[in-house]
Formats: structure tokens, C-alpha cells, sequence
């Protein structure tokens, strides 16, 4: 049997070495039938020069503005689209692939037309015997979704086949093309963060199953990975929105009452602490309640913080 067409969407905003380094890595894979689409996200860097001298026959496609992860997906689904593909994967661009880790992915879908999509082991690249995501959990009555032995050393895995899950990371997606089409791609009121919860929710809800595949291997950089200003917008606003779309009723009451009451007992704390973080959560806050949505004030942080 011929493999099935895989297009690989790389978004890319102000990281060419990055990109760079996991193209690389991605020409050496053992899955022959596949296609490269790079999207740029409106850099503000040479990434776009470096792109088109290094690789000039690979597909570039350059946003006229950020669009956030969210846009900068749906524009890259949206490009891969146009071959037809069987299978759209979407990898983080800060990321080096095992050879067969594509093949692993593409076999666990053509064995299961009801999965939608299929995630591997995500280690960390600067000590891949340690886990970044090996599985998730969704814990609905706190809108929390869990990177199942996060942390933990490789040989600890607590699922070693290829299994169900409850949602996938950004980070590494094989989505079914098919499957897209009738769930929806990303929702863009999410700009960045947590949009990946909500399409694995929408994908389950539409029928579809999930599947982690812990054979196919990836490294991330997560190496310095911390909290910054960006993240905590996003993350803040993102999770009652999370919460708002994903959940129903009480369920929905009870996710709401737990991280508001969560959040506003940080914001306190980081009032006196950190008042920086605390400024930009009660801004986040506000921009939920008054329905700024997509990407908000995420541009106006340094504004938010000083005000």
C-alpha cells in the first residue's frame, strides 16, 4: 500500500534557527510521502530571507500580520488543504524527531478510521530521559488539563501502546484531514494557549477518538521554560474560555467558581509579591468578562503593567 500524503505545517514566528534545526531533522525521517509548508507568522526577524535562500523548494507561506498560533495554524491548514492530504501534521517548530516517529503516528491512524488524531512522547531536548508529555487527562471540573508523568523519567512511563487519550498537545499533532473538516480547525478566540484543549474536545464531541502513541518520539525545547507576562494573559483570559466552550451547566458553574476563586487569591498574593502578574491577570479577567477575545491585550502588556 502507498503511503498516505502527509503535509508537516511548521509555524514560524522570529525562530529561522529553530525551524531551521527541526527541518533537518524531518528530512531525515524514515516516512517518505510527505510535504513541508512553512507558515510565517509576520516575523520581525530575517526569518522569511533565511527561509527562501536555504530552502527555495519548500512551501513558505508569509501571514500579512501575527496572527497568533491560532490564525497561523488555520492558515497553514488552510494551505495544506490544497493537495488533498490524508493527513495534516502540526509540530512546534522548537522541536527534533526520531526517524520513525512520523511512520508510528501515520500507522496508528490508517489502523483506526474512528481516531481523528495522534499524539507520541514529547521528551525534553535538553535531557531526553525526561518526560514533557506522555499522555493527558482532562479534569472538566477544573478545566485542567494534565500532562500525564511530566517530569518523570522515560523508563517511568506509565503507558507504554498505543492507547486513548483525553487530549493532545499543540506541540504534535497528526490530525486526519477529514476529521478537521467536520470538527472545525482552530478557534481563533483563542489567539494562543489552550486552543489545543478545546479542539481535542470538539474532535471527541464530534465523534472522534484521540490516540497517544508513545513509539512515535519527538524532543522539545523546553530548556528555561517559565512563566512570562504573555503566557499568563493568555493563560488567565483562555481558561474561562476554555471553560465556557467546553463544559455545560454545572459542570461549567463549578470549573468557573473553582478558578476564580483560585486566580483571585494569586492575584492578591502577587499584588504584594509580583504586582506585575497581578495587573496582568485582572487585565486578562476583565478582557474575558467583556468578551475581548482573539488576541485582546496581549500586545499591550508593557502599557497594562505601567498603567
Amino acid at each position: 500500500m502507498p503511503e498516505p500524503l502527509i503535509v508537516i505545517v511548521l509555524l514560524n514566528y522570529n525562530g529561522a534557527h529553530d525551524t531551521v534545526e527541526c527541518i533537518e531533522s524531518l528530512k531525515k525521517i524514515s516516512y517518505g510521502n510527505f510535504k513541508i509548508l512553512i507558515v510565517d507568522n509576520c516575523s520581525t526577524d530575517n526569518s522569511v530571507e533565511v527561509f527562501r535562500e536555504k530552502y527555495p523548494g519548500l512551501d513558505l507561506l508569509v501571514t500579512e500580520r501575527n496572527l497568533g498560533y491560532t490564525g497561523g495554524i488555520n492558515r497553514g491548514f488552510r494551505e495544506a488543504g490544497k493537495y488533498a492530504p490524508k493527513y495534516i501534521l502540526v509540530i512546534n517548530n522548537d522541536t527534533l524527531v526520531e526517524p520513525d516517529f512520523l511512520t508510528h503516528l501515520a500507522e496508528a491512524l490508517e489502523n483506526d478510521p474512528k481516531a481523528a488524531a495522534v499524539g507520541g512522547l514529547i521528551l525534553a531536548e535538553h535531557d531526553r530521559k525526561t518526560i514533557w508529555f506522555g499522555n493527558g487527562k482532562m479534569v472538566k471540573w477544573r478545566s485542567l488539563a494534565v500532562h500525564i508523568d511530566k517530569g518523570l523519567a522515560v523508563e517511568r512511563k506509565s503507558v507504554k501502546e498505543l492507547t486513548e487519550t483525553d487530549f493532545l498537545t499543540g506541540c504534535l499533532i497528526l490530525f486526519r484531514t477529514e476529521a478537521l473538516l467536520k470538527a472545525g480547525m482552530e478557534d481563533e478566540d483563542f489567539f494562543m494557549y489552550l486552543d489545543d484543549i478545546e479542539l481535542s474536545a470538539r474532535l471527541k464531541q464530534s465523534g472522534f477518538k484521540l490516540l497517544y502513541q508513545p513509539k512515535a518520539v519527538i524532543y522539545h525545547k523546553v530548556l528555561g521554560e517559565k512563566e512570562s507576562l504573555l503566557k499568563l494573559y493568555y493563560s488567565v483570559r483562555n481558561r474561562l474560555l476554555l471553560n465556557n466552550k467546553m463544559n455545560r451547566g454545572f459542570t461549567r458553574l463549578l470549573a468557573m467558581g473553582y478558578f476564580l476563586s483560585v486566580i483571585m487569591l494569586k492575584i492578591v498574593v502577587w499584588s504584594v509579591v509580583n504586582p506585575k502578574f497581578s495587573k496582568v491577570a485582572r487585565a486578562a479577567l476583565r478582557d474575558y468578562f467583556r468578551n475581548e477575545l482573539g488576541v485582546g491585550r496581549g500586545h499591550q502588556l508593557k502599557e497594562i503593567t505601567e498603567g
